[in-house]
C-alpha cells in the first residue's frame, strides 16, 4: 500500500534521498552540494510541505508546496511548485496521491486556493493536473517571468 508522508525535522535523510533517487534531470554537482543542515532549515518551515510517497519504505515520488500569506484577507494560498515521480511509477496513480494530500491540507487549513505553473508542451503534467480537478486558466493571459538576481 501507498503511504504518503510530510517530512518534518528529523527526515533530512529521507528527503536528501527522494531527490537524489526521483530527481533524475537536476545536476549531479547540485545533488552533491544538498547538506543536511540546509535540508533542516528548510523542513523546519511550517510553510514549506515537502510530501513524499512510498511504497514500504522505497520512496516513489513526491511534491513540494509552499504555502502563502495574503495581505487583503486571512486566508492563506497554496503554491504547488513541483511534482516528481519515478519514471517507473508514472501513471500508476501517485501523482494523483500527491495532489490529492495537497488538496487534503488545503481544506483542513482553510486555505482559499492552491494553483501550479506548467507548459503546455507539458502533456503528461497537463493530462495529471486536469484530471485531478485542476482548472486551467482558458483566458491565455497567464505569462511566467522570472527573475534572477544580479551577482557582479
Amino acid at each position: 500500500m501507498i503511504t504518503i508522508k510530510r517530512l518534518k525535522v528529523g527526515d533530512e535523510a529521507v528527503a536528501k534521498d527522494a531527490i537524489q533517487n526521483l530527481k533524475s534531470e537536476t545536476s549531479v554537482d547540485v545533488l552533491a552540494k544538498l547538506c543536511t543542515e540546509y535540508l533542516r532549515e528548510f523542513l523546519s518551515y511550517e510553510s514549506n510541505y515537502f510530501l513524499v510517497a512510498f511504497l514500504d519504505e522505497q520512496p516513489l515520488g513526491f511534491v513540494l508546496a509552499y504555502r502563502l500569506m495574503r495581505v487583503d484577507r486571512d486566508q492563506d494560498m497554496m503554491l504547488f511548485y513541483e511534482i516528481v515521480v519515478s519514471e517507473e511509477n508514472r501513471n500508476k496513480g501517485v501523482g494523483a496521491l500527491l495532489i490529492s494530500e495537497l488538496k487534503k491540507i488545503c481544506r483542513a487549513n482553510n486555505i482559499m486556493k492552491m494553483w501550479v505553473l506548467t507548459n503546455e508542451s507539458n502533456l503528461a503534467a497537463m493530462a495529471l493536473y486536469e484530471q485531478t480537478g485542476g482548472i486551467k486558466d482558458e483566458s491565455g493571459d497567464e505569462v511566467s517571468f522570472t527573475y534572477f538576481p544580479d551577482f557582479v
